[in-house]
């Protein structure tokens, strides 16, 4: 079992939050204990965390299905958020996507569980000169409502969450609290790990690796971070419309991506050749419809506050 977990952890190195996961075989030889979400303090997350604050911007760059989920992320945010919106971001990071809004005349208040990631993004923020625009805090996602009162801004016009829910072992705290936050017809955009992947099916059983493209349903489910076995969640897209039924209205969602392989698999990304810019294409017009935007490594969802 220990094995199984390890090669679970190694797959589950995706990006969700940091594009940082590290296979314990690479990793450091001694890895930490697991710590489940469930029970995990702030300060354990938030030392995890810190330790990727220096490193975090180059290990988006690095891997090149990340870089290109972040891009698409990015292109959904720019193209529903206006200038003179004020958005609230959970799990900010280094401050990447708030800054790039700020730049484009949003105000942004995010917050972040990692003292050492929101410290990044305040350098950031100052260097260039936003820090009229954008308010950057210290705390779980799952306390919105209480650290939402810390922002100079009362009401807000939209949210978003990118990669960075996955730790939450609830979503209805967090649900509940933008719910609080939100004006009617404000938008929430969140990108959540999904359970069902259709390039895990074809690549894992074409080898008849059949377990292997079910290891998203394992419970536990561990994650590999820094060295460190974070317990995580996945969640299938009826999962999340449940979660946000009766306070959220779903416009739409994608599979992110559909058919690159997954993340954790980005070695293969370049010996694709010719048949990456195929895939590439098939992800931009096709894995925003059915069914292919239910089987994604990755579910983006667009929500209306209703």
């Amino acid at each position: 079992m220990g094995d199984r977990v390890s090669r679970r952890s190694t797959r589950s190195s995706y990006t969700d939050r940091t594009g940082a996961g590290r296979s314990t075989s690479r990793g450091r030889s001694t890895p930490r204990r697991p710590v489940s979400a469930s029970h995990a303090s702030t300060g354990q997350l938030r030392d995890t965390f810190d330790r990727l604050a220096i490193s975090f911007d180059s290990v988006l760059t690095k891997n090149p299905v990340t870089r290109w989920m972040h891009d698409v992320n990015m292109a959904v945010l720019v193209s529903t958020c206006g200038p003179g919106d004020r958005l609230l971001e959970l799990g900010c990071g280094t401050g990447t996507e708030a800054i790039e809004l700020a730049k484009r005349g949003c105000r942004v208040f995010g917050l972040d569980i990692s003292e050492g990631m929101v410290a990044r993004a305040r350098e950031k923020v100052a260097v260039e000169h936003l820090g009229d625009r954008v308010i950057i805090v210290s705390g779980r996602s799952r306390d919105v409502s209480r650290l939402v009162r810390r922002s100079p801004w009362t009401t807000f016009d939209g949210a978003y969450a990118n990669f960075s829910l996955t730790y939450e072992e609830d979503l209805a705290p967090i649900v509940s609290g933008l719910a609080n936050i939100l004006r009617s017809g404000a938008s929430f955009i969140c990108t959540l790990p999904n359970r069902v992947v259709l390039s895990e099916v074809l690549i894992y059983g074409c080898q008849l690796r059949f377990r292997d493209f079910l290891w998203r349903f394992a419970k536990p489910l561990f994650k590999d971070v820094d060295g460190s076995k974070l317990e995580t969640q996945a969640y299938s897209p009826w999962q999340v419309r449940d979660a946000f039924r009766g306070l959220f209205r779903l416009q739409g969602l994608v599979g992110l991506p559909t058919f690159l392989p997954p993340s954790y698999l980005h070695s293969q990304y370049s010996k694709l050749g010719s048949a990456r810019e195929l895939l590439q294409f098939l992800d931009l017009h096709l894995a925003c419809r059915y069914p292919w935007n239910r089987l994604g490594e990755h579910t983006l969802f667009r929500y209306q506050r209703i």
